[in-house]
């Protein structure tokens, strides 16, 4: 077998366990609070230049698999990625702003809730009807999660603002979730995500024209950080999950993505040489049941996803 049929037979593989793809997806993400920590620039500036460079990125490799294959997209699609994208930027920057206005623990604490978010939207837009199994191993992952977001604190320092946007962080990216789901029924992967990214971009690119912030004032370091975030939990992370999103419940990767803070935490720790205290520990594990409870319920294995347009070719 020749290594071209080697990397083909590895792709297909991968592409045929969208579990496995989801849980990739949530390692890489889990990076980029890392790389983010790094970091001394704003985060709007830190934001415009990881859309921005993710949009070139992802625009080569449109173009490139354009080219070689062809790509799949109607209107429809392209109007479901415009408001995807509209979302994803307005999240990106009320979780920014939010974190400045109030403490990482409020802000993070909030984001627990997105299971439930996307189980209500899911429910709505999909008809998806999660079973009591699923539903009790989901809290109790997302109790699993807030211990971790706990344990590295010093507790809520926040205000009214503050809290009112990191809930509408939240909330904007449950619709750029359930939005992601629902464009994958008319478009491919690859040019959803250019689309995200320029959309997202142009909108940060506003909110930075209108308050002043000087994009330009990033050295060369943070640059490369916001580099090493549009292409490994940008790219990688989001093209993995997106991909996966036709044929897997709405509601299951918010659940898988409850992990993060356990492996954030853990890679804050190998990196960073952050501290780790027994209810991290105590935390990620309950996190960790909860989700491999939440996946292995009977009643997730008998759900069925409506109007699934089936497996696709990655693009």
């Amino acid at each position: 077998m020749t290594p071209a049929a080697t990397r083909a037979g590895a792709v297909q593989a991968l592409d045929e366990r969208p579990l496995l793809m989801l849980w990739i997806g949530v390692v890489l993400f889990s990076l980029g609070p890392v790389l983010v920590a790094g970091s001394t620039t704003s985060g709007a500036v830190l934001s415009f230049w990881r859309l921005w460079i993710g949009a070139l990125l992802l625009g080569a490799l449109t173009l490139w698999r354009h080219r070689v294959r062809g790509t799949r997209a109607s209107r429809r699609g392209w109007g479901w990625t415009a408001a995807a994208g509209l979302a994803f930027g307005t999240h990106q920057l009320f979780f920014m702003i939010s974190i400045k206005a109030t403490s990482v623990v409020d802000v993070t604490l909030m984001q627990v809730l997105q299971p439930i978010l996307v189980g209500v939207l899911a429910f709505v837009v999909f008809g998806e009807r999660p079973g009591l199994a699923f539903r009790l191993w989901s809290v109790l992952a997302g109790v699993g999660a807030a211990l971790v977001v706990l344990a590295g604190t010093t507790g809520p320092e926040g205000n009214p603002v503050g809290m009112a946007l990191a809930l509408a962080n939240v909330v904007c990216f449950a619709f750029y979730f359930v939005w992601s789901k629902q464009a994958m029924a008319h478009i491919g992967a690859l040019p959803f995500l250019l689309g995200v990214a320029v959309v997202a971009g142009l909108a940060v690119s506003l909110f930075a024209a209108v308050t002043g912030e000087r994009v330009s004032s990033i050295d060369t370091t943070d640059l490369l950080i916001a580099a090493s975030i549009a292409v490994v939990p940008g790219a990688l992370g989001h093209f993995l999950t997106t991909h996966s999103l036709s044929r897997v419940p709405a509601n299951l990767p918010p659940v898988m993505q409850l992990a993060m803070p356990f492996l954030s935490g853990g890679l804050a720790w190998l990196l960073l040489g952050e501290g780790f205290t027994l209810m991290h520990v105590v935390g990620g594990l309950v996190t960790v049941v909860g989700v491999v409870g939440a996946l292995l319920s009977p009643a997730d294995r008998r759900r069925v996803v409506p109007e699934s347009p089936g497996p696709v070719t990655p693009d």
